[in-house]
């Protein structure tokens, strides 16, 4: 195991994955945040993009040149330069590999194989070594050569099948908001690396991690056991589940969200309005009647699942969002004073958070390449000249 001198922290100060190198090849959004959550619980990331930098550094709109989807999943990340298509940058690499714990890449299946740095040749130089790849199909199969983003896989593993059924059942498919078939993904790849971490620790050896978009996200679709055991989805069995005043109201106001559930809750809900029968008309009636805040006081105070619809905005100032440490400002040289999502595992013996800013383009140049790598300050600026960092 490579081990990093720890930091002079106190003991409940500790970050859980302090001492492990991570070598961050991952550009657009699966990988970056699979290593995102890594560097906030403490890996050194070494972020490594091509002298031009990756394809996110470019997604509009950008804010003074940057834009704040790069910001947002690359925190905590230190940022290097490298050209792994010359030969001297594929040398650099594999001295980097020597002294990592784990690589991360999310290229096309059969990138790093033509660059000469598949997994025989990586577990050669380093047989502790740990590598993760993240993919549209994975590496295996007969789609395992296609090129993936996050709504291919959407499309592919039935999520947008079953957003249309959700939303309007003769409509089209429909896409999810935000990019689920890349966080999902993402979060696997974390899982697994964790996994391969451990075993690592008791065998002394690494391991090979394969995740695929699409794979991950037929993982955690409930609705494929309803419908091989009962002919129908999540969405239509939480329905017969739910009394049918659950969902989405109207108040004075806004809107709030209530989950009812059979049984006990029923007669909760109608002790709290004042109702001898739960109908939809009967609790819309209710709610129009009263402001956002006051039903979710009323339902909440008597045991009732709600919550107020929030926009962005509400998120931001929420005080269950500023007390958990979900809302999180930091400073960035170039923007100032940021607004970020904070880190949402909460340790109590040791700490975990996302407040260093996304490095600048080969930040990190000389700290890793004349420091770590005791390359000379003269021949750094030789690899710039040549293009190779």
């Amino acid at each position: 195991m490579v081990l990093i001198k720890p930091q002079s922290l106190k003991e409940n100060e500790m970050k859980p994955l302090e001492g492990i190198r991570v070598l961050d090849l991952t550009h657009a959004h699966a990988g970056p945040i699979c290593t995102l959550y890594l560097a906030a619980m403490g890996a050194e990331v070494l972020k490594i993009e091509p002298p031009w930098g990756e394809m996110t550094r470019a997604f509009p709109p950008l804010v003074k040149d940057i834009s704040p989807y790069f910001s947002f999943l690359n925190r905590n990340k230190k940022g290097i330069t490298l050209n792994l298509k010359t030969p001297r940058g594929l040398e650099i690499f594999k001295e980097l590999v020597r002294k990592a714990d784990v690589v991360v890449e999310n290229f096309s299946p059969g990138t790093m194989e033509e660059l000469g740095l598949g997994w025989e040749t990586l577990k050669t130089l380093n047989p502790g070594i740990i590598y993760a790849s993240i993919s549209g199909f994975g590496h295996t199969g007969p789609w395992s050569k296609r090129r993936s983003f996050d709504a291919i896989a959407q499309a592919a593993s039935g999520y947008m099948w079953l957003m249309r059924e959700s939303v309007n059942p003769d409509g089209p498919p429909l896409l999810a908001p935000e990019a689920i078939a890349d966080t999902i993904p993402g979060l696997t790849a974390l899982a697994g690396i964790l996994s391969a971490l451990i075993k690592r620790s008791k065998t002394g050896y690494g391991d090979r991690v394969d995740v695929a978009q699409m794979d991950s996200m037929i993982a955690v679709l409930q609705s494929i056991g309803f419908w091989t055991m009962a002919g129908t989805t999540f969405k239509k069995a939480l329905s017969m589940y739910d009394i049918q005043v659950s969902g989405c109201h109207r108040t004075r106001d806004g809107y709030v969200m209530i989950s009812i559930p059979p049984g006990r809750m029923e007669e909760k809900l109608k002790e709290a309005i004042g109702l001898d029968e739960l109908t939809w008309e009967g609790v819309a009636g209710w709610m129009a009647e009263r402001s956002r805040d006051e039903v979710v006081e009323l339902l909440s105070r008597a045991g009732i699942p709600v919550a107020p619809v929030l926009n962005l905005e509400e998120v931001l100032t929420n005080e269950q969002a500023l007390a958990r440490e979900m809302i999180v400002k930091l400073y960035s040289p170039n923007l100032g004073d940021l607004t970020l999502p904070g880190f949402p595992i909460k340790f109590l013996e040791a700490e975990g958070d996302l407040r260093k800013p996304a490095p600048a383009l080969g930040e990190h140049n000389k700290e890793v390449y004349c420091e770590f790598l005791g390359i000379s300050e003269a021949e750094l600026e030789e690899l710039r000249r040549e293009g190779i960092i």
